[in-house]
C-alpha cells in the first residue's frame, strides 16, 4: 500500500482532490489494515490508512475495523456528527450490527466479507451518498444537480448552466449517439426545431470548456446523427 500522510485535519467539507476520493481505512491493526488495503486495491477501491482523531475526518468516507471495540466505540460516537459514509468491519454480533445502522453507520458487517463483496458495498456506500447530496456520477463526471455545477474526477469545470445541462444529457447516454431534436427536449425543453444553431453553437462552446482534460472526454459529431460523448 503506498504510504500517506494522514489527512489534513477539520470536520468541514473541502473541494475534492484526489485525497479525498480515497477511503480511509481506521484501525489499531496496521498489519491487517495493510492487507485490506491490497485486497480492496485488487477490487479497483482506494484507500488510505489512518489513526488519529475521528472528529478530524467527519468529512471523509471511512471504515472502521471494530474487532477494537474501543476504537469502534470511539468512531461510533461520531456517527450523529457526520456528513460522510461510516462504514464498520468486524462487527462480529448481529444486535451490534444492526445498532449501528440505525444510529447512522452506512453499513456494518462480520469480519469473514469477501474483499469483492466490501468493495461493492462501498461503491454502493458511494452512491447512496451520492444520491443524498444531489450528485450524479455519470461517464467520470460528478454533477451538482442542485449548484448546476460539474467535476471530472475531483476537478471542477468552468461551465455555464446550459453547457452543464448538454454534458449530462450526453453523459446520461454516454458511447451513445445523441440526437440534436434529443438535446433540444432535454436541454431548451422545446419539442420542435426553432430553426436556429443554438445547439451547434453550445455544443462549440462546451468542447472548448473540456479542452482542459487533455482528451479524457470529448464530444465527436455524428453525420446526420447527432453528437456522441466518448
Amino acid at each position: 500500500m503506498k504510504q500517506v500522510s494522514n489527512p489534513a485535519p477539520g470536520g468541514a467539507p473541502h473541494s475534492q482532490n484526489t485525497e479525498d476520493s480515497r477511503w480511509l481505512l481506521a484501525g489499531s491493526d496496521s498489519a491487517s489494515l495493510e492487507r485490506l488495503a491490497l485486497m480492496l486495491t485488487r477490487f479497483g477501491v482506494d484507500t488510505q490508512p489512518y489513526s488519529r482523531d475521528p472528529a478530524m475526518v467527519r468529512h471523509r468516507r471511512v471504515v472502521c475495523d471494530a474487532r477494537d471495540r474501543k476504537h469502534a466505540r470511539l468512531w461510533a460516537a461520531e456517527l450523529s456528527a457526520r456528513s460522510a459514509p461510516l462504514l464498520f468491519v468486524g462487527v462480529r454480533a448481529a444486535f451490534g450490527r444492526a445498532s449501528l445502522i440505525d444510529a447512522g453507520a452506512a453499513d456494518a458487517l462480520c469480519a469473514r466479507i469477501a474483499p469483492g463483496e466490501l468493495a461493492a458495498r462501498l461503491r454502493a456506500a458511494d452512491r447512496l451518498h451520492a444520491a443524498q447530496q444531489g450528485l450524479v456520477r455519470l461517464a467520470g463526471f460528478e454533477f451538482d444537480v442542485g449548484l448546476r455545477q460539474a467535476r471530472w474526477q475531483g476537478m471542477a469545470l468552468a461551465l455555464m448552466p446550459r453547457e452543464f445541462d448538454l454534458l449530462l444529457a450526453l453523459a446520461r447516454q454516454f458511447g451513445s449517439v445523441v440526437s440534436r431534436d434529443d438535446l433540444l427536449r432535454a436541454v431548451w425543453r422545446t419539442a420542435f426545431d426553432p430553426g436556429t444553431n443554438s445547439v451547434e453553437v453550445h455544443i462549440c462552446k462546451l468542447r472548448r470548456s473540456l479542452s482542459v482534460l487533455e482528451g479524457s472526454a470529448e464530444i465527436e459529431t455524428v453525420r446526420h446523427g447527432g453528437y456522441r460523448l466518448v
